[in-house]
């Protein structure tokens, strides 16, 4: 059964994780900005889909779907009313970044199923 409010704590886990890890990233000097938005996209998303799956054994893809979808739309609306970056005129870049969400989450999310799986001794 999905557990909802161990969803919204990886999702709050997740976007704390973050938050920290992109501070302290940002503190060592690269050149190609490109790099840093990869580094901090798989962050986020693969965050999710790992804590999502751990923590929601039931359903670990549908969480992991969730999640990206949820954090995805947030992010959307936060560049469109708090830093007034018009988003939602480009729907090409709202359906790659959605998909790329959606598949880091789920590709995470299922690295940690096979992996727990593979301790449980499930798999041969």
């Amino acid at each position: 059964m999905f557990n909802t409010m161990k969803f919204f704590q990886a999702i709050g886990v997740s976007i704390l994780l973050t938050v920290v890890v992109t501070f302290i990233v940002s503190l060592i000097p690269f050149g190609s900005v490109g790099f840093l938005l990869l580094f901090q996209m798989i962050l986020i998303y693969g965050s999710v889909g790992f804590f999502c799956a751990r923590w929601n054994p039931a359903t670990p893809y549908t969480a992991a779907y969730l999640g990206a979808v949820l954090l995805s739309f947030s992010s959307f609306l936060l560049y469109q009313f708090v830093f007034n970056i018009f988003i939602f005129a480009d729907p090409d870049g709202i359906g790659r970044s959605m998909s790329l969400a959606v598949v880091f989450s789920l590709l995470f999310a299922y690295i940690t199923v096979l992996i727990r799986k593979k301790r449980e001794g499930v798999l041969t």
